[in-house]
């Protein structure tokens, strides 16, 4: 996993996530997925590395949805192109920069992902599946990034509960058969608990 372990590239991505309104789009969301990766998808090919780098590199809360995901694309072909004028072993192929743009897109999780795709979004979903208290730890973080956005903390709840609801109503959230066979139920188990109230 060359590009994880590329201490000017992960460091130019982990600037992204210090910003002070993330409290879970945040360095250690970065660093998990990058643990994650090592124990459960040690085979990451170079597109697939750099999107899970770049995939939250842009993160505004509230932002039309894609919005995100289109801007950290560009700064994610911005920075490597940049920091590549220095080290020479980051000019990667234009197809790689383009695929990679590609999975970062597919990360709003809207719709099952294509299966270039499938592996860095079912890393980025894993945190549903979480033992419990880390679970509520990332929802707690999301109620940080987002309570700006709702009129008090009963409406961010309720529409917390909703986004539940949502993601309970696919027939599955994992792309991957690895994922799904061992985090699917885990997953749904988290949000149905915390939709009755815990």
């Amino acid at each position: 996993m060359r590009l994880l372990a590329h201490r000017t590239l992960v460091d130019a991505a982990r600037l992204h996530y210090a910003q002070p309104h993330r409290a879970y789009h945040n360095a250690a969301h970065l660093d998990e997925l990058i643990a994650l990766t090592r124990e459960h998808t040690p085979d990451l090919d170079e597109a697939e590395q750099l999107a899970l780098l770049f995939h939250d590199a842009v993160y505004v809360p509230g932002a039309p949805r894609g919005d995100n995901e289109r801007k950290s694309a560009a700064l994610m072909a911005a920075t490597v192109d940049t920091l590549a004028l220095d080290h020479p072993d980051l000019a990667l192929a234009e197809s790689v920069l383009e695929r990679a743009a590609r999975i970062i897109e597919a990360t709003t999780h809207a719709e099952p992902p294509p299966a270039e795709a499938a592996r860095v979004c079912d890393l980025d979903l894993w945190r549903l599946a979480a033992p419990w208290e880390a679970f509520c730890r990332y929802a707690l973080g999301i109620r940080r990034e987002y309570l700006h956005l709702f009129a008090d903390e009963a409406a961010f709840w309720q529409a917390r509960n909703a986004f539940y609801t949502t993601m309970l109503a696919k027939p599955r959230l994992f792309a991957t058969d690895r994922f799904f066979e061992r985090f699917e139920q885990p997953a749904r188990t988290n949000m149905r608990r915390a939709l009755a109230g815990h």
